[in-house]
């Protein structure tokens, strides 16, 4: 599942916050830039519109302004169907249309996710070049696994390394506490390898019947997006339930 940042309403970022949000988008526009902006391809305009979809199935994460979407099936499937100049523009440009437009984020946010979108898209990228020069589907064995699983190793990384900075910035939060509130292997592993395992059955399924393969990937997305919101409206629940439970302890010590 992708992360980004949500709005952070009349509340102004720390220092470092702005000039981290900064860094990265101007990494990512530079990434999504140099890798060209194939307009005329349809293919540009199809996966863009794809990952636009993901984009739309989010919530909102325990700690900080940050939300996680099922945005990485489809992008993950585009870096493996296309060549990395038409997925980074496609992937991002779906991702910040839906934040500004589905979302009604600020500008600075949009622009911070969907630059964290290119930067994870590029890295992911270089990868698969470096592992397979080739192109990963055309893979048919059990060299297959490796470029998989380090691609998508490399995009979960950069998503959440780049989300756990920033709130932590921002909050003059600890990033081993970010990092457990809002993610935690226990609860985020699971249904994120399932986000990025349905981007690779997109990808394998598009090459087979063509773009209605999104149309049958779009059920088990569902499912793995609601499964997922369940787990950390529970989640949410208990620490908020823990956090009412010590309140009356920490009276009883003060009084």
């Amino acid at each position: 599942m992708g992360i980004t940042i949500a709005p952070a309403g009349s509340r102004t970022m720390p220092p470092e916050a702005r000039a981290f949000v900064g860094l990265v988008i101007g990494l990512g526009v530079w990434v999504a830039v140099a890798a060209g902006l194939p307009t005329r391809d349809p293919r540009f305009w199809y996966w863009a519109a794809a990952c636009a979809v993901g984009e739309m199935l989010w919530l909102r994460l325990p700690l900080g302004r940050a939300t996680m979407s099922m945005g990485s099936t489809a992008n993950f499937a585009a870096l493996l169907v296309l060549p990395t100049p038409l997925a980074i523009p496609a992937a991002t440009l779906g991702s910040f249309a839906i934040e500004r437009t589905f979302m009604r984020k600020p500008l600075i946010r949009a622009l911070f996710n969907a630059a964290g979108t290119a930067l994870a898209m590029g890295a992911s990228g270089l990868v698969l070049k470096l592992i397979a020069p080739a192109g990963v589907l055309a893979l048919r064995d059990a060299r297959l696994l490796l470029p998989l699983v380090a691609a998508a190793a490399t995009y979960y990384a950069i998503n959440r390394s780049l989300v756990t900075a920033v709130l932590a910035l921002d909050g003059a939060l600890p990033l081993s506490l970010v990092w457990r509130r809002n993610f935690g292997w226990n609860q985020d592993l699971l249904p994120c390898g399932a986000a990025l395992s349905l981007g690779i059955l997109l990808a394998e399924l598009h090459q087979n019947v063509g773009p209605v393969a999104l149309v049958f990937v779009l059920l088990p997305a569902l499912v793995v997006f609601r499964t997922h919101r369940q787990r950390y409206t529970a989640s949410a629940s208990l620490v908020e339930r823990r956090r009412f439970e010590r309140e009356p302890e920490k009276q009883a010590v003060n009084e």
